[in-house]
């Protein structure tokens, strides 16, 4: 019974939004007329609220997955979007995050012919909400706001980063979009409980987008996609994913420069002994596993890093005072300078040095 009540609503629905379409063309004022009289969905109905709290999970898993997709899936779903936005498939580099792009990607041929932004914002999301809406009585419309929490950040961008490397990766509006992933869990509840009809290859391409958990920074000609979410953020509810997804990272050199973001993350945020601990962690990675050149550079950028822990907001007695000494300042520089003895390459270990001296 459950079914065919869902099928006739269904089919209800779509019958009144092609009517709607058609009359608005002929008599805009008959059009408002029906608007205000067509029922629409006010209530739900206890197995909707029960599928409700299941949505809310789902979503909670989907802004912010610990799990990354594979390039094949990436390469698909970028396909599909842009196909859906009449677009010719991009050139799609695909990396694990942000701190894995090459320094040489920044200046290779791929720049020269970018074309315009490819907006998922306004070419995928916006187009969806309308006819949901018109579906659902406002108070109910309102009450599915929730379903997706409210986010407020922004990706974890590598610390040597230059200004132009920067502006190079601008972020899909999407993303940027505190309300971006709300706006897609209620019309995703909307469509799959409901019952409401929409445009079905619209929402496939963006909901395939949110499916793989990453950044996405699309262009007409180019898109570079990012499987792993990385985020400016260690407070809660994701600062514990986001120590997990810099755990995952295949590199350990990006596991370094990530953990040592995180270190002065937690250090503003007035955790002197989680920053202590984020930043010796980073010590042990690049001494484990790395060797050469590539372990002396990390261990500049440990040092580096070791001032912006040594100080820091004490949140509990001087919450708007930055600038307080680390009760862990001297094992700070105690390591710095074991690690400045480790250091083989001559000018690298001069300027870990200077760092020590300039304290």
């Amino acid at each position: 019974m459950q079914y065919w009540r869902s099928s006739y609503q269904r089919t209800t629905s779509y019958l009144t939004i092609k009517y709607q379409e058609r009359l608005s063309c002929y008599c805009p004022e008959l059009s408002n007329l029906a608007v205000a009289k067509i029922p629409r969905i006010s209530q739900l109905t206890s197995a909707q609220e029960d599928q409700l709290i299941d949505y809310k999970k789902k979503w909670q898993n989907l802004i912010f997955s610990t799990e990354s997709s594979s390039e094949a899936a990436i390469q698909a779903s970028v396909e599909t979007a842009y196909h859906c936005l009449n677009l010719s498939t991009p050139e799609i580099y695909i990396f694990e995050s942000l701190f894995d792009i090459p320094d040489s990607f920044w200046s290779s041929s791929c720049w020269q012919n970018l074309g315009n932004i490819a907006s998922l914002q306004n070419r995928l999301l916006q187009p969806l909400i309308a006819p949901v809406a018109r579906q659902v009585a406002g108070q109910l419309w309102g009450k599915l706001w929730n379903i997706s929490p409210r986010l407020e950040y922004t990706p974890l961008y590598p610390k040597g980063w230059s200004q132009d490397v920067r502006q190079k990766m601008q972020i899909d509006a999407f993303f940027k979009d505190r309300f971006g992933f709300r706006h897609c869990s209620r019309i995703d509840f909307c469509q799959g409980i409901l019952g409401c009809t929409l445009d079905v290859d619209t929402w496939n391409a963006l909901y395939g987008l949110v499916q793989q958990g990453g950044w996405l920074f699309p262009y007409e000609h180019l898109c570079i996609a990012v499987q792993k979410r990385l985020i400016h953020s260690v407070r809660l509810p994701w600062g514990a994913k986001n120590k997990a997804l810099v755990d995952s990272l295949t590199r350990p050199e990006s596991q370094v420069l990530a953990g040592l973001q995180l270190a002065a993350l937690e250090s503003v945020a007035g955790h002197s002994q989680r920053a202590f601990d984020c930043w010796v962690k980073t010590i042990s990675i690049a001494q484990e596993r790395l060797s050469g050149i590539t372990q002396d550079f990390a261990f500049l950028a440990i040092i580096q890093q070791a001032k912006p822990i040594t100080t820091y907001t004490d949140m509990d007695e001087y919450p708007f005072t930055s600038g307080a000494t680390s009760p862990l300042a001297s094992n700070v520089w105690d390591k710095c300078q074991q690690l400045i003895q480790l250091i083989e390459t001559p000018e690298l270990r001069i300027e870990a040095q200077a760092i020590l001296d300039d304290r």
